[in-house]
């Protein structure tokens, strides 16, 4: 159970039902065409390769070609995304101040979605 000022308390509410069905549904279609076999050439030869695989070959390849977008792709996929420090102003010695604002609706209700 929470206590009152818990951090981890989602504030903003549970994404709506139609969202996650069509995150898992448009997850679930990639991965599903990414196994399905293609035939391509590689070397002179024809190769079939599920197309997921054609995709990493494309992407490594370009990646060799110096193209930047390609090696950052490759290194966030494989190390991770380097996370950004913040910071203030110096004049403020490096703190920095988060005014937290909660948008009300008509009825007093915080954070409202409207559906429709």
């Amino acid at each position: 159970m929470f206590k009152k000022g818990d951090v981890r308390i989602n504030r903003l509410g549970q994404m709506s039902k139609n969202r996650l069905t069509f995150n898992r549904t448009l997850r679930e279609l990639i991965v599903e065409e990414g196994e399905q076999l293609y035939a391509g050439t590689m070397g002179g030869q024809t190769v079939k390769l599920k197309k997921v695989q054609w995709l990493v070959k494309s992407v490594w390849n370009a990646a060799i070609k110096g193209e930047s977008w390609a090696v950052t792709f490759i290194a966030e996929r494989t190390e991770g995304k380097v996370t950004q420090p913040v910071s203030g102003p110096p004049e403020t010695g490096g703190v920095l101040n988060i005014k937290v604002v909660q948008v009300k609706d008509q009825n007093g209700n915080g954070n409202a979605e409207k559906e429709g």
